[in-house]
Protein backbone atom coordinates (compact mmCIF):
# COMPACT_ATOMS: atom_id res chain seq x y z
CA UNK A 1 0.00 0.00 0.00
CA UNK A 2 3.00 2.36 0.88
CA UNK A 3 4.25 1.84 -2.50
CA UNK A 4 1.46 2.88 -4.81
CA UNK A 5 0.78 6.11 -2.47
CA UNK A 6 4.51 6.70 -3.87
CA UNK A 7 3.89 5.57 -7.28
CA UNK A 8 0.53 7.77 -7.07
CA UNK A 9 2.59 11.08 -5.75
CA UNK A 10 5.55 10.72 -8.64
CA UNK A 11 2.91 10.63 -11.77
CA UNK A 12 1.35 13.37 -9.98
CA UNK A 13 4.35 15.28 -9.97
CA UNK A 14 5.09 14.61 -13.25
CA UNK A 15 1.76 15.69 -14.28
CA UNK A 16 2.89 19.07 -12.73
CA UNK A 17 6.27 18.97 -14.20
CA UNK A 18 4.79 18.45 -17.79
CA UNK A 19 1.81 21.33 -17.02
CA UNK A 20 4.69 23.54 -17.07
CA UNK A 21 6.32 22.57 -19.73
CA UNK A 22 3.79 23.56 -22.22
CA UNK A 23 3.14 26.40 -20.21
CA UNK A 24 6.78 27.77 -21.04
CA UNK A 25 6.35 26.01 -24.89
CA UNK A 26 3.11 28.16 -25.46
CA UNK A 27 4.43 31.32 -24.53
CA UNK A 28 7.66 30.53 -26.52
CA UNK A 29 5.15 29.79 -29.61
CA UNK A 30 3.34 32.93 -28.98
CA UNK A 31 6.33 34.95 -29.14
CA UNK A 32 7.66 33.14 -32.20
CA UNK A 33 4.09 34.05 -34.07
CA UNK A 34 4.49 37.77 -32.87
CA UNK A 35 7.89 37.61 -34.36
CA UNK A 36 6.81 36.30 -37.71
CA UNK A 37 4.25 39.08 -37.98
CA UNK A 38 6.09 41.98 -37.03
CA UNK A 39 8.62 41.57 -39.81
CA UNK A 40 7.57 43.52 -42.83
CA UNK A 41 7.48 42.18 -46.30
CA UNK A 42 10.07 43.29 -48.81
CA UNK A 43 7.46 44.67 -50.82
CA UNK A 44 6.48 47.67 -48.61
CA UNK A 45 8.18 50.63 -48.53
CA UNK A 46 7.92 51.60 -45.47
CA UNK A 47 11.06 53.16 -43.13
CA UNK A 48 12.98 50.68 -41.05
CA UNK A 49 12.98 51.05 -37.18
CA UNK A 50 16.03 49.94 -36.01
CA UNK A 51 15.47 50.34 -32.16
CA UNK A 52 12.46 47.28 -32.96
CA UNK A 53 15.24 44.74 -32.12
CA UNK A 54 15.82 46.66 -29.09
CA UNK A 55 12.71 46.20 -27.81
CA UNK A 56 11.49 42.83 -28.76
CA UNK A 57 14.36 41.47 -26.80
CA UNK A 58 13.53 43.93 -23.90
CA UNK A 59 10.19 42.40 -24.18
CA UNK A 60 11.76 38.58 -24.88
CA UNK A 61 13.78 39.27 -21.68
CA UNK A 62 10.85 40.68 -19.71
CA UNK A 63 8.40 37.74 -20.77
CA UNK A 64 11.82 35.22 -19.82
CA UNK A 65 11.66 36.56 -16.67
CA UNK A 66 8.41 36.45 -15.94
CA UNK A 67 8.20 33.00 -16.82
CA UNK A 68 11.32 32.37 -14.73
CA UNK A 69 9.67 34.35 -11.84
CA UNK A 70 6.62 32.05 -12.42
CA UNK A 71 8.91 28.86 -13.06
CA UNK A 72 10.70 29.46 -9.54
CA UNK A 73 6.94 30.19 -8.08
CA UNK A 74 5.75 26.84 -9.61
CA UNK A 75 8.75 25.64 -8.23
CA UNK A 76 8.27 26.93 -5.01
CA UNK A 77 4.77 25.75 -5.06
CA UNK A 78 5.87 22.11 -5.98
CA UNK A 79 8.02 22.21 -3.55
CA UNK A 80 5.34 22.95 -1.05
CA UNK A 81 2.91 20.62 -2.41
CA UNK A 82 5.61 17.53 -2.55
CA UNK A 83 6.64 19.07 1.18
CA UNK A 84 2.35 18.66 2.28
CA UNK A 85 2.08 15.57 -0.02
CA UNK A 86 5.05 14.12 2.05
CA UNK A 87 3.36 15.25 5.26
CA UNK A 88 0.78 13.69 3.98
CA UNK A 89 2.35 10.30 3.08
CA UNK A 90 3.66 10.64 7.01
CA UNK A 91 0.68 11.34 8.42
CA UNK A 92 -1.47 8.54 6.72
CA UNK A 93 1.97 5.97 7.46
CA UNK A 94 1.07 6.59 10.62
CA UNK A 95 -2.30 6.25 10.39
CA UNK A 96 -2.62 2.87 8.15
CA UNK A 97 0.05 2.29 11.85
CA UNK A 98 -2.69 3.23 13.68
CA UNK A 99 -4.88 0.97 11.89
CA UNK A 100 -2.42 -2.15 11.98
CA UNK A 101 -2.27 -1.71 15.52
CA UNK A 102 -5.91 -1.47 16.26
CA UNK A 103 -6.56 -4.21 13.75
CA UNK A 104 -3.85 -6.52 15.60
CA UNK A 105 -6.03 -5.35 18.66
CA UNK A 106 -9.18 -6.38 17.40
CA UNK A 107 -7.50 -10.05 15.74
CA UNK A 108 -6.43 -10.44 19.32
CA UNK A 109 -9.72 -9.32 21.17
CA UNK A 110 -11.24 -13.33 21.36
CA UNK A 111 -7.75 -14.15 22.53
CA UNK A 112 -8.14 -11.43 25.06
CA UNK A 113 -11.20 -12.17 26.02
CA UNK A 114 -10.62 -16.18 26.79
CA UNK A 115 -7.52 -15.00 28.48
CA UNK A 116 -9.52 -12.90 31.16
CA UNK A 117 -12.37 -15.41 30.74
CA UNK A 118 -9.32 -17.72 32.00
CA UNK A 119 -8.08 -15.59 34.48
CA UNK A 120 -11.31 -15.05 36.38
CA UNK A 121 -11.57 -18.73 36.47
CA UNK A 122 -7.88 -18.77 38.17
CA UNK A 123 -9.17 -16.23 40.33
CA UNK A 124 -12.44 -18.24 41.07
CA UNK A 125 -9.94 -21.12 41.92
CA UNK A 126 -7.52 -19.10 43.89
CA UNK A 127 -10.60 -17.64 45.79
CA UNK A 128 -11.56 -21.45 46.83
CA UNK A 129 -8.56 -22.23 47.75
CA UNK A 130 -7.92 -19.18 49.85
CA UNK A 131 -10.71 -20.36 51.46
CA UNK A 132 -9.60 -24.01 52.17
CA UNK A 133 -6.42 -22.36 53.05
CA UNK A 134 -8.33 -20.02 55.69
CA UNK A 135 -10.41 -23.35 56.87
CA UNK A 136 -7.19 -25.51 57.33
CA UNK A 137 -5.44 -22.29 59.31
CA UNK A 138 -8.53 -22.28 61.45
CA UNK A 139 -7.58 -26.38 61.94
CA UNK A 140 -4.15 -25.30 62.15
CA UNK A 141 -4.64 -22.49 65.15
CA UNK A 142 -7.26 -25.11 67.10
CA UNK A 143 -4.45 -27.96 66.90
CA UNK A 144 -1.53 -25.56 68.10
CA UNK A 145 -3.72 -24.11 70.95
CA UNK A 146 -4.38 -27.82 71.86
CA UNK A 147 -0.48 -29.03 71.71
CA UNK A 148 -0.16 -25.76 73.75
CA UNK A 149 -2.67 -26.86 76.13
CA UNK A 150 -1.27 -30.22 76.15
CA UNK A 151 2.14 -28.76 76.32
CA UNK A 152 1.05 -26.83 79.60
CA UNK A 153 -0.40 -29.58 81.13
CA UNK A 154 2.52 -31.51 81.33
CA UNK A 155 4.42 -28.51 82.57
CA UNK A 156 2.13 -28.37 85.26
CA UNK A 157 2.25 -32.16 86.01
CA UNK A 158 6.13 -31.81 86.15
CA UNK A 159 5.98 -28.40 88.59
CA UNK A 160 3.62 -30.66 90.27
CA UNK A 161 5.60 -33.51 90.32
CA UNK A 162 9.09 -31.56 91.16
CA UNK A 163 6.85 -29.89 94.23
CA UNK A 164 5.33 -33.73 95.11
CA UNK A 165 9.04 -34.64 95.70
CA UNK A 166 10.12 -31.71 96.97
CA UNK A 167 7.10 -32.61 99.50
CA UNK A 168 7.88 -36.14 100.25
CA UNK A 169 11.77 -35.38 100.76
CA UNK A 170 10.66 -32.80 103.44
CA UNK A 171 7.98 -34.81 104.73
CA UNK A 172 10.73 -37.98 104.86
CA UNK A 173 13.11 -34.90 106.58
CA UNK A 174 10.63 -34.40 109.29
CA UNK A 175 9.90 -38.04 109.60
CA UNK A 176 13.05 -38.73 110.01
CA UNK A 177 13.49 -35.87 112.58
CA UNK A 178 10.13 -36.73 114.88
CA UNK A 179 11.73 -40.39 114.41
CA UNK A 180 14.99 -39.04 115.68
CA UNK A 181 13.09 -37.19 118.57
CA UNK A 182 10.92 -40.09 119.27
CA UNK A 183 13.54 -42.61 119.68
CA UNK A 184 15.74 -40.07 121.94
CA UNK A 185 12.21 -38.90 124.09
CA UNK A 186 12.16 -43.00 123.86
CA UNK A 187 15.66 -43.54 125.18
CA UNK A 188 15.30 -40.87 127.64
CA UNK A 189 11.83 -42.11 128.97
CA UNK A 190 13.01 -45.49 129.13
CA UNK A 191 16.20 -43.79 131.07
CA UNK A 192 13.90 -42.16 133.65
CA UNK A 193 11.76 -45.57 133.76
CA UNK A 194 14.97 -47.20 134.59
CA UNK A 195 15.84 -44.66 137.44
CA UNK A 196 12.42 -44.93 138.46
CA UNK A 197 12.78 -48.62 138.59
CA UNK A 198 15.94 -48.98 140.01
CA UNK A 199 14.83 -46.20 142.82
CA UNK A 200 11.72 -48.39 143.80
CA UNK A 201 13.82 -51.66 143.53
CA UNK A 202 16.32 -50.12 146.01
CA UNK A 203 13.29 -49.15 148.21
CA UNK A 204 11.53 -52.68 147.83
CA UNK A 205 15.22 -54.05 148.66
CA UNK A 206 15.37 -52.01 151.45
CA UNK A 207 11.76 -52.87 152.73
CA UNK A 208 12.68 -56.36 151.73
CA UNK A 209 15.47 -56.69 154.57
CA UNK A 210 14.11 -54.81 157.09
CA UNK A 211 10.82 -57.49 156.90
CA UNK A 212 13.21 -60.31 156.97
CA UNK A 213 15.25 -58.89 159.78
CA UNK A 214 11.52 -58.05 161.46
CA UNK A 215 10.80 -61.82 160.59
CA UNK A 216 13.84 -63.22 161.92
CA UNK A 217 13.50 -61.66 164.92
CA UNK A 218 10.18 -61.87 165.73
CA UNK A 219 8.53 -64.55 162.79
CA UNK A 220 6.42 -61.74 161.63
CA UNK A 221 5.90 -60.08 158.58
CA UNK A 222 4.70 -56.66 158.72
CA UNK A 223 1.90 -56.26 155.85
CA UNK A 224 1.03 -53.23 153.96
CA UNK A 225 -2.09 -51.97 154.66
CA UNK A 226 -4.85 -52.15 151.46
CA UNK A 227 -6.13 -48.94 153.12
CA UNK A 228 -3.69 -47.10 152.05
CA UNK A 229 -2.66 -45.67 155.48
CA UNK A 230 0.69 -46.32 156.62
CA UNK A 231 0.11 -49.09 159.37
CA UNK A 232 1.17 -52.84 158.86
CA UNK A 233 -0.76 -55.91 159.61
CA UNK A 234 0.71 -58.94 161.15
CA UNK A 235 0.91 -61.94 159.26
CA UNK A 236 1.65 -65.67 160.46
CA UNK A 237 4.47 -67.33 159.17
CA UNK A 238 1.43 -69.66 156.91
CA UNK A 239 0.55 -66.86 155.00
CA UNK A 240 3.44 -66.30 153.32
CA UNK A 241 4.51 -68.18 150.02
CA UNK A 242 7.90 -67.85 149.33
CA UNK A 243 8.98 -67.29 145.47
CA UNK A 244 10.93 -69.23 143.75
CA UNK A 245 13.88 -66.45 143.02
CA UNK A 246 15.71 -66.89 146.35
CA UNK A 247 18.44 -64.34 144.92
CA UNK A 248 17.94 -61.62 147.62
CA UNK A 249 16.75 -64.09 150.43
CA UNK A 250 20.64 -65.87 149.86
CA UNK A 251 22.23 -62.42 149.32
CA UNK A 252 19.89 -61.33 152.51
CA UNK A 253 21.54 -64.41 154.77
CA UNK A 254 24.85 -64.46 153.35
CA UNK A 255 25.51 -60.94 154.61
Amino acid sequence: MPKRRFEMFGTLREKLHSVVQEGLSASLRGLSVNEVNIVPSSNDQQPVNYDAGADLLHKYQTEWNQLHLLAEDNAHKAEEVNEMISLLHHQMSEQWKKMDTITSCINAMPQLVKSIENAINDMENIKTLINDVEHQLLKLEDVVEEQELQEQMLNERFQLAVYRSRKLKELEKISDDLEAEHKEKVVDLEQKINIKLKERQEIFNQVFQQDMRQYIISGIIPVMKSSGNNGRDEVSLEDIEIEDDTDALNELLNS
